[in-house]
């Protein structure tokens, strides 16, 4: 494993192929834990991710997103802007460099800018490779998911919607998921499946995206009302 601790010339003399490169956050939590706590437990989890891939660690960014806790002492925060920013630099200065995969941990929730970033880079540079840390294994960590897009859900919907605009052999075009849904943030659909599908349009009905509809619109009625309560009781 490489890392800051190396000199320029041992780095290239290695010439690694991979880099691990993890965010945290400076923020409160509790009475009880530092303000670092999510910083030390990026930093821990790269270092043994590099380890294991010997890869080159790249040091643990100690800020992230944490404008819901700025209102306890010792929280600092950086823009979703800001971040999304700080990742394509790195990733920029390792390309130029000749590092083409990249794996991204993050261990603060708040960070969530960085996933799209993530998938906007893989998309932008074909030549390389950022892998988000936190995916799973399919068949090993979790079966993969079955219907994602213009499948049986979709497809029950425009049934139900406009049955007019679903059009050809719909029936037959049945291409349950093989990978978790995060693979398209490294691949486009294409190479999943070439006719764009991911699911099971075969079984959709115009019932069951009637109903789905219904429920999905009473759900988020339900929700937001709960919310506005809670803003104007909090308030």
């Amino acid at each position: 494993m490489l890392s800051a601790e190396n000199t320029s010339p041992e780095i290239g003399a290695a010439a690694p192929r991979v880099a691990v490169l993890a965010f945290g956050a400076i923020e409160q939590h509790g009475p009880h834990l530092p303000v670092g706590t999510d910083w030390l437990r990026a930093e821990a989890i790269a270092r043994r991710l590099a380890e294991e891939l010997d890869a080159l660690l790249l040091p643990t960014m100690p800020y992230g997103c944490s404008r819901e806790h700025m209102a306890f002492p010792g929280t600092v925060t950086l823009r979703p802007s800001t971040l999304a920013a700080v990742l394509e630099d790195v990733v920029e200065s390792l390309r130029a460099h000749g590092i083409r995969r990249v794996v991204v941990v993050s261990t603060h929730g708040g960070n969530w800018i960085l996933k799209p970033t993530l998938r906007e880079i893989n998309y932008r540079y074909p030549d390389i490779d950022l892998v988000w840390a936190g995916g799973r294994v399919p068949g090993e960590d979790a079966p993969p998911p079955e219907d994602i897009h213009a499948g049986e859900g979709e497809t029950a919907a425009l049934l139900h919607l406009r049955p007019d605009l679903v059009k050809g052999d719909w029936q037959s075009l049945d291409a349950p998921g093989t990978v978790g849904q995060e693979f398209l943030d490294y691949a486009g659909m294409e190479r999943l499946n070439p006719a764009g599908v991911w699911g099971r349009p075969s079984r959709a009905t115009a019932e069951a995206g009637r109903d789905a509809l219904e429920e999905a619109v009473r759900a988020q009625v339900a929700y937001v009302r709960w919310v506005f309560e809670r803003l104007d009781r909090e308030g």
